[in-house]
């Protein structure tokens, strides 16, 4: 195999493993957070991507997964009308995640991105990378201004955390 193939190989490889890492953070995510009862009317969860979210066959693993006794939907390319349907919602960089965090202000819904600085930007949670792994910080104000409580467990894991004032 040429090295320029064995390269494109090795960074698909990579994408691929990251898009699995970053799922199955989202899929643990659920085991550590509790919504208010007026969230989960529906008595399920769900899990809402952003129109630009490719996490290929990956998000397949969550198809027909249960959390805490309760089934989880996954919902792509969600519309802006029905975003108040989602318990999370993971919106990729090209969204303009910020512009969703500020949407979704107060609202019992936890926001999840891979973009750069998110938390600060009003974001629930932001994964970032921490050297060659992948990690998460947590913006505990927006958590709470939704009423969703974060485990203790959750924060003791995440690399950084944002207390508000």
């Amino acid at each position: 195999m040429p090295v320029s193939a064995l390269s494109s190989h090795l960074c698909h490889a990579e994408a691929a493993s990251e898009a699995a890492v970053k799922v199955a953070f989202l899929y643990n995510f659920f085991k550590f957070i509790e919504w208010p009862e007026s969230a989960n009317t529906q008595n399920r969860y769900t899990l809402c991507l952003s129109s630009h979210t490719d996490f290929g066959d990956h998000i397949l693993m969550l198809e027909g997964k249960t959390v805490n006794g309760k089934p989880l939907d996954v919902v792509r390319n969600i519309a802006a009308k029905d975003l108040k349907s989602c318990h999370l919602i993971f919106i990729d960089a090209a969204d303009n995640p910020g512009d969703y965090a500020r949407e979704l202000k107060g609202a019992p819904i936890v926001t999840v991105s891979d973009k750069s600085g998110f938390i600060n930007q009003g974001g629930t949670i932001g994964l970032i990378q921490d050297g060659n792994r992948l990690s998460f910080e947590i913006n505990l104000e927006t958590a709470n201004s939704g009423s969703t409580r974060i485990s203790a467990q959750l924060l003791k894991l995440a690399k950084n955390i944002l207390a508000g004032k």
